[in-house]
């Protein structure tokens, strides 16, 4: 009887060490295309976990938006039937308002982290979305408009964009409107097709256009570059809670060391970039430098005017830390 004992006990303290050994597994989805810059951002993050977390963590991806529609992605996470997801926070921003501050940000990653804007962003997703905020892997990436002809300018060197149709979305609806342009409302998949027929003169979108695959229906990028991209990472709250300390330790570390790739890479991304549109045929135009600080100044201006008509009191806090000395 005494033998049983020892034996029953040994059973069951290997079983809990199994099972506390046990490696976690996170279902993870992608908002856009595999293809897509901010895709690709993901699922290094999700490279790097597998990698680290080896016997502790592993997020399996199954799939991007043709498995959950973008715009259902945050009540799916919400509703823990996925556990991680990546991509733009414009597309629940109706769900996440305070998330727009990400785009009216001119900090990088890691002074977000450093100043307690992100904290304060991380609370906001915890209270809206009941999400853990792991990574902001758009910063960097910054706003152009992309046009199938080469733009005019008036007397006071401002670039013309009245009655120009432009492909948009949420994000750039206010700017648009601020400029004098005509917003077409429609999907990514629907820009080749729409600048092929004339159904839209130009659009807006990040700094890495060429990977959409639109270069030779374009003339010119219109700058300065606007805002930074809203990209982020998040976690089921519930689910992040209940991972043991050490597989937490590891997506938060691999969340900086992702920021810290991206920020140290884009310099180089970016050259690229522009040497590809050149290599197109599209001319990089950008109006002089008072025009050019008009022009950036209604961009930020559209972003934080709503925040603080809307949320005034998170705006009066993160405004200072997101974009400071402005």
């Amino acid at each position: 009887m005494k033998q049983f004992l020892i034996t029953a006990a040994t059973v069951v303290s290997i079983g809990m060490i199994g099972a506390a050994q046990a490696e976690e597994v996170l279902r993870g989805v992608a908002a856009l295309p595999a293809n897509n810059v901010i895709t690709q951002s993901f699922l290094e993050y999700v490279d790097m976990v597998n990698e680290a977390g080896e016997g502790i963590v592993r997020i399996e991806v199954i799939g991007g938006p043709e498995a959950v529609p973008p715009n259902q992605q945050d009540t799916a996470l919400r509703n823990g039937v996925v556990d991680i997801q990546g991509g733009p926070a414009g597309y629940y921003a109706g769900t996440v308002p305070e998330s727009e501050a990400l785009t009216g940000a001119t900090i990088t990653a890691a002074e977000a982290r450093e100043n307690g804007a992100f904290d304060l962003l991380r609370g906001v997703w915890r209270e809206r979305l009941g999400a853990e905020l792991l990574a902001w892997n758009g910063n960097g990436t910054q706003y152009y408009i992309y046009l199938r002809e080469m733009p005019e300018f008036d007397a006071d060197g401002n670039i013309v964009l009245a009655g120009k149709k432009l492909r948009s979305a949420g994000t750039y609806r206010d700017w648009f409107d601020a400029l004098g342009a005509e917003n077409v409302m429609m999907s990514q998949s629907e820009v080749f097709s729409a600048l092929e027929r004339g159904v839209v003169d130009g659009f807006g979108w990040i700094t890495f256009a060429s990977d959409i695959g639109v270069n030779r229906l374009l003339k010119a990028r219109v700058g300065p570059a606007v805002w930074q991209g809203s990209p982020v990472i998040m976690m089921n709250g519930a689910r992040y809670d209940a991972l043991p300390v050490e597989a937490r330790k590891v997506l938060q570390d691999a969340a900086v060391a992702l920021e810290a790739r991206i920020a140290g890479e884009m310099p180089a991304r970016i050259a690229q970039e522009e040497d590809r549109l050149k290599a197109d045929g599209i001319a990089l135009v950008e109006p002089e430098p008072e025009a050019a600080a008009r022009y950036k100044g209604v961009a930020y201006s559209v972003v934080w005017d709503k925040l603080e008509a809307e949320l005034p009191e998170y705006a009066a806090q993160i405004r200072p830390l997101l974009y400071p000395a402005q």
